[in-house]
């Protein structure tokens, strides 16, 4: 053996000596279409979507300018110099009057 084909060997894997094959899958059975009587469809109405409810995680997740505009939505004018906290809770305040 040379030196070339035992450095070789060493970054190699022999090659296998039996090739084993993976069986094939099982045909799908066929379906066997019966026929059916049509039922009267009900269409449900669509609800009208409720506002989410405002709770301290769900306004934190806001920006400021987002929480203004809510602040707004209730009458309340924000000072958006005040931390994010403080605006939470004053909107959050105003939404609950």
């Amino acid at each position: 053996m040379s030196l070339l084909k035992w450095i070789a060997s060493w970054f190699t894997s022999p090659a296998p000596d039996v090739v084993v094959e993976a069986p094939k899958p099982a045909p799908a059975p066929k379906k066997v279409h019966t026929p059916t009587t049509k039922k009267a469809e009900v269409k449900a109405t669509p609800k009208a979507k409720a506002e989410p409810k405002m709770t301290k995680a769900s306004l934190s997740k806001l920006t400021k300018a987002e929480l203004e505009a809510k602040g707004r939505e209730f009458g309340f004018e924000v000072d958006k110099r005040k931390k994010k906290d403080d605006i939470v809770a004053e909107v959050l305040k105003a939404s609950k009057k």
